[in-house]
């Protein structure tokens, strides 16, 4: 491509009616449109008529576009390159990606975002003529990932255009996104999509062990390094070798652990626990939060260079309240996983029962909607879904169980007479607040799952706070009983 304008599109798609639509639409955009219906009439093409802008759908008769696209790129490595298909899976747009195309679109085509697209290309050009920057390098080919992600809203394929770039670099990762969105699929399919895919996928939750555990969960540790440590063993970090060490809700690990995270990240080396001898750190890094990273720095919980270096590279996963297109497809792919567990087919959902399910405001995200449906399947007999058979929560999610007690003021009134023994003068407040910060913080605890985190989080205090008063009222925690 020569320095300038993006003048020529060539369409490569079987369908006239569409090569049509596309001819218009570019034209009264200002290009030139070039059209093949197969991709070896488009290969032609590309040879012949040197465009600068690609648009080829995937299924195609003979060749199909996922085959035509390496050797789109090797006769015209400079041209924008955008692959299109009704069918828009997860390991379809990361193959795309990862054998050169710039962009992905899905059928039925929204001519807004092709016109976007098509504007983001030219400022790219503008910058590459500008810049002089050397064309992307063709990457290989990715084998069929045992992992599944499912959806095909525009969300969805932003994460699947994010992971096939991922693919490629061993760079940190920091996934974003509420509990039950899928941060740990996403992060399996950017492993299992890569080179390394062979190698160990290893999980660590870190905010389910203590500090002192998840240490040595980590790190290992070295026979005698404390009372219990009777052997050496191998950490999570050793263990992953040169595949990938996932962290889930890094937010919950403690400064002290933060800062032997940090070193490990900065100097690609460690110790295990009470050793003395420096093992490298070969595993790529994805972590993954369902809190805001931003909002624990603000409270000084988190330190903010470990946060810089475990964001290399931000990926968010949205709700699935913003991604409701998908709750059809999640719909049938639970139902597909759940008929063979059940050893029973259980092939639909009347529409009364869609109606609610597409409606629910899911604020478990997609584990709510998975365990919705692994609890009606239970119940469906006869092989279909019907309203009846969803959860009570999700036939009204309005409904709450009602305040027990009365107005906040009677509450009080009652929590004050309840003080054991005659309280002295001065020390009402005090004590009054023992008692609710003891239940409030119970309650949250066990909300949480006994995650300080999430439970501070729901408070609106900081953990600092949460775990200095579970420590001054001696609030039982299983999260500090390891």
């Amino acid at each position: 491509m020569t320095p300038g304008e993006i003048k020529t599109v060539l369409v490569i798609d079987d369908e006239e009616k569409a090569t049509w639509a596309f001819e218009q639409f570019l034209e009264g955009q200002g290009y030139r449109a070039v059209v093949a219906h197969t991709a070896e009439d488009g290969l032609d093409k590309v040879r012949d008529e040197l465009p600068d802008v690609v648009i080829c759908d995937i299924r195609l008769p003979g060749l199909s576009g996922l085959d035509a696209l390496p050797r789109i790129r090797e006769m015209r490595p400079d041209a924008y390159v955008i692959v299109m298909t009704a069918y828009g899976t997860a390991q379809t747009a990361i193959e795309a990606i990862q054998r050169g195309a710039y962009d992905y679109l899905t059928k039925p085509l929204d001519l807004a975002r092709l016109r976007a697209l098509l504007e983001r290309i030219e400022q790219a050009h503008a910058l590459r003529t500008e810049f002089s920057a050397p064309p992307a390098k063709d990457a290989p080919d990715a084998d069929a990932s045992p992992v599944q992600l499912v959806g095909e809203s525009p969300a969805m394929q932003e994460i699947y255009k994010l992971i096939g770039m991922l693919t490629m670099n061993r760079v940190t990762v920091l996934i974003d996104g509420e509990s039950g969105t899928g941060k740990e699929g996403v992060a399996r399919m950017i492993h299992h999509s890569s080179p390394e895919r062979g190698r160990p996928f290893v999980v660590v939750n870190c905010g389910a062990l203590a500090e002192t555990l998840l240490e040595s969960e980590l790190f290992g540790h070295e026979k005698g390094a404390f009372t219990s440590a009777e052997a050496r063993s191998i950490g999570k970090i050793e263990a992953a070798e040169d595949g990938t060490l996932f962290l889930d809700e890094i937010a919950s690990t403690s400064p002290a652990l933060q800062v032997r995270l940090l070193r490990a990240l900065q100097e690609r080396e460690f110790q295990r626990v009470g050793g003395t001898q420096t093992l490298p750190v070969r595993a790529r890094i994805i972590a993954a939060t369902n809190i805001p990273l931003e909002d624990v720095l603000a409270d000084g919980s988190f330190r903010e260079d470990l946060y810089y270096r475990l964001k290399v590279v931000s990926l968010k996963v949205p709700p699935l309240r913003e991604r409701r297109e998908d709750v059809p497809l999640l719909i049938d792919h639970f139902l597909r996983r759940v008929s063979d567990e059940l050893g029973r087919a259980v092939h639909g959902v009347e529409p009364k029962a869609m109606e609610t399910l597409l409606n629910c405001p899911w604020h478990g995200n997609v584990r709510e909607l998975e365990n919705a449906i692994r609890r009606a399947a239970v119940f469906a007999r006869d092989g279909v879904i019907l309203a009846d058979h969803l959860p009570p929560d999700i036939l009204d999610p309005h409904v709450r169980p009602p305040a027990a007690g009365g107005s906040p003021t009677a509450l009080l009134e009652r929590a004050l007479s309840a003080l054991s023994g005659p309280a002295e003068d001065g020390n009402v407040y005090y004590e009054l607040q023992a008692h609710m910060d003891r239940a409030t913080m119970g309650i949250a605890l066990a909300r949480s799952g006994d995650n300080q985190v999430r439970a501070a989080q729901w408070l609106g205090i900081s953990r600092t706070t949460l775990r200095r008063r579970i420590e001054e009222l001696d609030i039982s925690n299983s999260e500090d009983d390891g």
